[in-house]
């Protein structure tokens, strides 16, 4: 008996390719998660007040400070909040975690994983409301800022990031922004520095530019796993507002377990 099949009843397949083709580029198909152990990952910074001491470009106006070791941390709004909020970050062993926690107001609220590090934070997208203030994630004395959504942002925009164990992040594109007019005496300095998890710190691609930067790399740049990761930013003179975006992938390295959690 032959076998008949209703050609018109199948679904065209959800693809990117021409019908005279086979190609879809690499980078959308990164960003559609077609490729196993790839995924993309964008940094946004920006910080208002940025003077001549270099920082990295997060919501508070100074230096970063990384816990010593894996801490639960206290989540904290304004008063009558009550939005969901995502918490991505690594434990102790640089394995990638996450959550959701509801704001109780302004009173803390502990998370449920202690982190090492945080690299993001946002409102979920399922939260009925919209945070009316700033929403930080502390150290349980409430002194040390580790994230922060600023007011009516929805997420954190911080130029900070640590490679996950087992992953390598590559860095593709670096673009940055300034409030300056682009005259000759006032200018930014760009600089991208690391710190690996032994604690050696290395600073790359030092640039001053006075408007607009600019950085596509032909050859990503490799990060390797555990590696802290800080876009900072200072003035020559004065004080400018300063946004950056980086664009890059995060891909498995060889050999590694695919984790039960992504």
């Amino acid at each position: 008996m032959a076998l008949v099949t209703n050609l018109q009843n199948i679904p065209a397949a959800l693809e990117s390719i021409s019908k005279m083709g086979q190609y879809e580029p690499f980078d959308l198909q990164v960003a559609r998660s077609q490729i196993m152990g790839h995924s993309t990952v964008n940094i946004y910074g920006y910080q208002a007040s940025v003077t001549t001491a270099f920082i990295p470009l997060w919501e508070v106006a100074s230096a970063y400070s990384y816990p010593s070791t894996a801490i639960t941390m206290n989540l904290a709004g304004s008063a009558g909040d009550t939005a969901k909020i995502n918490i991505i970050g690594l434990d102790a062993n640089y394995r990638q975690i996450s959550e959701v926690l509801t704001l109780n107001g302004a009173t803390a609220v502990p998370t449920v994983n202690q982190y090492f590090r945080i690299n993001s934070m946002s409102v979920n997208t399922g939260s009925a409301t919209n945070p009316s203030g700033a929403v930080t994630l502390k150290d349980v004395t409430n002194t040390t800022t580790y994230a922060q959504i600023n007011t009516g942002i929805g997420k954190t925009q911080a130029g900070i990031y640590t490679v996950p164990a087992g992953y390598t992040f590559y860095l593709s594109r670096v673009d940055g922004y300034t409030s300056y007019n682009g005259n000759n005496a006032n200018y930014v300095t760009y600089r991208n520095q690391s710190i690996s998890s032994a604690g050696v710190v290395t600073v790359t691609q030092q640039s001053p530019f006075t408007q607009f930067y600019h950085a596509q790399r032909v050859m990503p740049r490799p990060f390797a796993e555990k590696t802290d990761i800080q876009i900072q930013c200072a003035t020559s003179t004065g004080t400018a507002a300063i946004s950056v975006a980086l664009e890059g992938f995060l891909i498995q390295n060889d050999g590694q377990a695919l984790p039960s959690v992504l």
